[in-house]
């Protein structure tokens, strides 16, 4: 086994309410699973609610823990900003990079960066504070490499065109946002290279009172959620989201449409009964701030746990600035 290496790289970056934070890269082991893509069991954690100080020192303790962010949500309470993020444990030899909310310009020079040292994008967010759009996003790579590709800016006819041509070329559809980009409707996505064969469905501009529906009917078609996302087009609200087919021995389950303590009650539960959360999205209703999730428990019947990170001992100590406001 490679012996355990560990870098960080101290950048400056912006929360949508003007914090800075630090990006980070952290290397463990193994091959690199974006987002939910553990499909097996794995020490994970959900932290959810916090203020810029609490999360400042969340970040801080989850690094030291050998643990990375795998989802994130932030989102506006009153004049304060609230983050919501699930941590999943580092493999051996896994390598991630973060950066947060910054102009698209920034953000595309930071993912050509990364790319050229071999990392790729798996997990990304948009965000409005005022009228200026901020990109967030992680990036992994590891011992086997992961192949992804972003695209963004597309109109709805370009994206569909652009799906059509992923799927043909052996890539399925990870990450969904939309958002609106000078007066008109915009629509972004990751892509991961195929590589397991994996069944998936992917609709977009959902209404919300069938919403409820085509996710009832692709469960008991056998088929898990994997992203959604929940926004406005065209004046109306609806919800864009990727099923992928569950494995045999697979469990899952989904909730969509909860206020804060029924999702903190519902994830409670779950956690109760052995389900991981692996996807949850925050949004805006009529003022509302409702959340959606899915949870996924199971290991197959030949599964041996992945070797336990190294003793702390070994690890360098990862840095990040606190919140604070300001130019």
């Amino acid at each position: 086994m490679k012996q355990l290496v560990r870098t960080a790289q101290t950048t400056t970056f912006r929360l949508i309410s003007r914090i800075a934070l630090t990006s980070i890269a952290l290397a463990w082991g193994t091959t690199a699973q974006g987002s939910d893509f553990k499909e097996t069991e794995t020490a994970w954690e959900f932290k959810s609610g916090l203020d810029k100080a609490a999360f400042a020192k969340s970040f801080n303790e989850k690094i030291k823990e050998g643990f990375r962010i795998a989802d994130i949500e932030t989102y506006r309470s009153g004049r304060s900003t609230t983050v919501s993020t699930i941590w999943t444990k580092l493999a051996n030899d896994e390598v991630w990079q973060v950066e947060m909310s910054l102009p698209i310009t920034d953000f595309l020079q930071k993912h050509e960066n990364h790319l050229e040292n071999g990392y790729s994008l798996v997990e990304f967010e948009v965000d409005r504070f005022g009228a200026t759009l901020h990109f967030s996003g992680v990036w992994m790579k590891g011992q086997e490499g992961l192949e992804t590709e972003f695209h963004f800016g597309m109109e709805s006819l370009a994206f569909s065109n652009r799906y059509g041509e992923m799927a043909d070329r052996g890539f399925r559809l990870i990450d969904f946002e939309a958002y609106e980009a000078n007066g008109k409707f915009r629509h972004a996505g990751v892509w991961k290279k195929n590589t397991g064969g994996h069944e998936v469905r992917f609709y977009r501009g959902i209404e919300k009172e069938k919403f409820g529906k085509v996710a009832a009917a692709l469960d008991e078609g056998g088929f898990r959620l994997l992203d959604v996302e929940g926004y406005q087009f065209e004046g109306d609200f609806v919800f864009g989201a990727e099923w992928v087919k569950r494995a045999e021995w697979q469990k899952s389950q989904y909730a969509f449409d909860l206020l804060p303590d029924e999702f903190y009650n519902k994830n409670s539960m779950y956690l109760s009964d052995g389900y991981r959360l692996t996807e949850f999205e925050t949004y805006e209703n009529n003022g509302v701030v409702y959340y959606c999730g899915s949870w996924l428990k199971g290991n197959p019947a030949d599964y041996v746990a992945e070797e336990a990170a190294a003793s702390s001992k070994k690890k360098k100590k990862s840095s990040l600035e606190q919140f604070r406001s300001g130019n």
